[in-house]
């Protein structure tokens, strides 16, 4: 096996993954993701306070979703957390960023309803475009084919890191609740702080495969 193979291998990005959400600048962003995801959830969304607050909350943890993409992005990142999201806000992404979650979402989810393994086989299709969309500044459209033409001979890796730290902690978990799992409000914000701290990790390994495969695969960026 090559080095490049075992650098594609989804259980090597993902250990080194996790090494990096406890280091800085990631730990400082997951503490700040862990608060937000915490307040979020103990919110109440039956007032108009309540889904103003939701909604400015949710908006500031995309920006930090789109500061992970950045950090994780750069071989030596600063270690302070404020300079990752001043660019992510420099980056004028975020609208972009909403449209190709929801597109993600989506087929993600019509993947889910036809046949489990679907949701599964769409991720390793386009969950890299969020990292062709901030680290290469593509456009919606743009973003999706990127993740497909970088993907491209590594599907595996991609929907397994997709599959268990994006798909699981934001499917699984919550369906739990539907089989009867306890709902009190110490339930959901524990579900709800492992979801970000394991979407943040899934966040970081799949923005390292796409670099990975951006180099290995040689492809250049239209």
């Amino acid at each position: 096996m090559s080095v490049a193979d075992r650098r594609l291998g989804a259980g090597p990005i993902m250990a080194r993954a996790f090494g990096d959400l406890f280091r800085r600048p990631f730990i400082v962003l997951l503490l700040l993701n862990l608060f937000l995801s915490t307040v979020t959830a103990s919110l109440r969304s039956d007032d108009d306070v309540g889904l103003i607050a939701w909604l400015l909350l949710t908006a500031v943890m995309v920006y930090v979703q789109i500061s992970t993409i950045l950090a994780a992005s750069d071989e030596s990142p600063d270690p302070r957390g404020d300079p990752w999201i001043r660019a992510a806000f420099k980056a004028k992404c975020f609208w972009r960023f909403i449209a190709i979650e929801i597109f993600i979402f989506v087929v993600v989810a019509l993947g889910l309803f036809l046949l489990v393994i679907g949701g599964l086989v769409a991720g390793a299709y386009i969950g890299l475009a969020e990292q062709a969309l901030v680290i290469e500044r593509k456009g919606i459209a743009q973003a999706v084919v990127r993740s497909y033409e970088v993907g491209t001979g590594a599907r595996r890796t991609v929907g397994v890191i997709f599959g268990t730290l994006v798909l699981f902690p934001n499917v699984a978990l919550p369906f739990a609740y539907t089989l009867g799992a306890d709902e009190s409000t110490l339930a959901r914000l524990v579900v709800s702080a492992i979801a970000a701290l394991l979407t943040m990790a899934g966040t970081i390994a799949l923005t390292h495969a796409f670099l990975i495969l951006a180099e290995t695969n040689q492809t250049v960026p239209r």
